[in-house]
């Protein structure tokens, strides 16, 4: 019998530890600016380390857009294009205008 014995009692095995230890990054802010951090972290029921995860995760992944917006600016440069890339519209028409391209279609 797997997991107990012939009486029936079930013996319990071992569980292994999983490591859930992070890197660690020490930083020094100025008073003022933890006494902030610890604020907002109350305010959102999270740990001040939790917090900062979260507004690296936000600020990282509004300068990807950015950075997606201005290699969408550039790719539209070369292709000549007089398209507005902060216009959501205008990077759809860019979109295809570069499937067109690579499709072997000219539609520009």
């Amino acid at each position: 019998m797997i997991g107990g014995d012939e009486r029936g009692v079930k013996l319990r095995m071992a569980k292994s530890k999983k490591n859930n230890n992070k890197p660690k990054l020490n930083l020094t802010v100025r008073e003022e600016q933890r006494n902030k951090l610890e604020q907002m972290a109350s305010l959102e029921n999270r740990s001040v380390s939790n917090l900062i995860e979260v507004m690296a995760d936000e600020r990282w992944d509004r300068l990807a857009e950015q950075q997606g917006v201005a290699y969408a600016k550039t790719v539209a440069e070369t292709m000549k294009l007089k398209l507005d890339m902060d216009n959501p519209a205008d990077r759809e028409k860019l979109r295809w205008a570069v499937l067109d391209l690579v499709a072997g279609r000219n539609r520009i």
